[in-house]
């Protein structure tokens, strides 16, 4: 029979010739169903561009599988030294190159303190001196853990997190973010709540929440400080549009702010954060009129639900993210390779619009205050206007009425130094005099927009 006789190394050959096949065949119908099935609603015309990885794959591969067996055996065996070169470096650079490691390195050659315990190891301390002291939680740590069965069966998704708690939250110039969490679990002082006017109210991601910079340095605190106006931080680490519109009908039309900052954060919001949170049918409701989970009734079930995710994910601190390692994200992260492309879709813009009229509904005004990263002042961006398709976002939103507060435009690109902004200009959030820049920017900016 043919090919009977054949060594066994040309045989390995083909063997791994068909499992390279068959895994790209799973590929193609996983891109199939991500495309089709999961985002059939709405165009994703970014996804779709994940057909073209295994339609080369199994074009090349069949192809190889035509060619002489030496070949196909050479072709097999740099395959995979490539591989093994490149998961050896991804192993390389997560165990002895974290991010936090060249923080702390940057820390000491600027002769800076640098905190290097783990955020379970602050907890463990303060808890050990009798503060109640938890991890923070956000939104996005259970959409994102979620698959797609998992995501039709929700029946409450908290958007805040456990109330009136320490909360230990991330560092990245040297010291940990610390605060006391409100009544709904906001960073905010709990009085903000009680009193009738609300003059300011914030939505966003941890830019808005205020990761990684002292109590009191968050742009909510900042704008409190400097017009001596109530304001109320609803931000939260990983919320993207869909869940920010849900914070907002949840947590701000009772409270009928005067003016409403939603923050628009370039690096995720639509580049990875709307591509999962639509995949959450819960989620998808508050694009309804009139829907609640009427959390504001139901924090004592919230907390519940946060404190057994938080023990049933303790030792998350220390855990290895595996699928970041089958992507090689840590390598790619380090040559800059890690960048998501952005698309503007329609949901977007229906996100926007509805967030504009609820607001409007109560007599409150929307900005959208747009937030640059870090990327952007690395040197490398020649077309600042196209970058993240900057212009397209800001054009969309100004196309449906909503004033736009442009941080880059209004502040970083008029700084000789704008990646002075960031701790030790590293990738991440801004500095502490970063959110103060920031939020003296908008004021000026609301201020300006009013008397136009």
């Amino acid at each position: 029979m043919p090919g009977a006789g054949l060594p066994k190394r040309f045989w390995y050959a083909k063997i791994m010739i068909s499992l390279f096949l068959i895994g790209f065949l799973f590929f193609l119908a996983y891109s199939y169903w991500r495309t089709e099935l999961i985002y059939s609603g709405y165009e994703n015309v970014i996804f779709q561009k994940y057909y073209l990885i295994p339609v080369v794959g199994i074009v090349f591969w069949s192809a190889v599988l035509f060619l002489r067996n030496e070949t196909q055996l050479t072709i097999v065996l740099m395959t995979k030294s490539i591989v093994f070169s490149l998961y050896l470096m991804e192993g390389l650079v997560f165990m002895l190159f974290p991010l936090s490691s060249l923080q702390a390195l940057a820390a000491k050659n600027a002769g800076v303190y640098f905190d290097s315990r783990s955020k379970l190891e602050v907890i463990k301390t303060l808890q050990d001196q009798g503060v109640d002291a938890v991890r923070s939680v956000h939104p996005w740590a259970l959409i994102n853990e979620l698959d797609f069965s998992e995501a039709k069966k929700m029946t409450l998704l908290p958007l805040g997190g456990m109330a009136n708690k320490t909360v230990v939250h991330c560092n990245e110039s040297g010291t940990y973010a610390v605060y006391k969490s409100d009544r709904f679990g906001f960073n905010n002082p709990d009085f903000v709540w009680e009193q009738k006017v609300v003059d300011w109210l914030l939505i966003g991601d941890s830019f808005a929440h205020g990761a990684c910079v002292p109590e009191g340095s968050d742009i909510a605190s900042q704008i409190r400080l400097k017009t001596g106006d109530n304001a109320i931080n609803l931000g939260s680490g990983g919320n993207g549009p869909l869940t920010e519109l849900a914070t907002l009908t949840e947590y701000a039309e009772g409270k009928k702010p005067k003016r409403v900052l939603w923050f628009y954060y370039e690096g995720n919001d639509l580049a990875r954060n709307l591509k999962k949170e639509k995949e959450l049918p819960l989620l998808m409701q508050y694009l309804e009129s009139g829907f609640s989970q009427r959390l504001r009734e139901r924090q004592s079930e919230i907390d519940t639900q946060l404190l057994d995710y938080i023990n049933q994910n303790e030792q998350d601190f220390k855990s290895v993210d595996f699928g970041q390692l089958l992507r090689l994200f840590h390598l790619r992260q380090r040559l800059g390779l890690t960048r998501r492309e952005i698309d503007v879709e329609p949901l977007f813009a229906d996100i926007m619009s509805r967030a504009r009229d609820r607001v409007r509904k109560w007599g409150g005004e929307l900005y959208f205050v747009y937030l640059p990263e870090f990327s952007r002042y690395s040197g490398l961006v020649k077309d600042h206007a196209t970058y993240r398709k900057h212009q397209a976002v800001i054009a969309t939103v100004k196309s449906l009425g909503i004033s736009v507060i442009d941080i880059h435009q209004d502040f970083f690109a008029r700084q000789p130094d704008p990646a002075s902004f960031f701790p030790f200009r590293m990738p991440g959030h801004y500095t502490a005099e970063g959110y103060h820049q920031v939020a003296n920017t908008i004021v000026i900016q609301v201020s300006t927009l009013h008397l136009q």
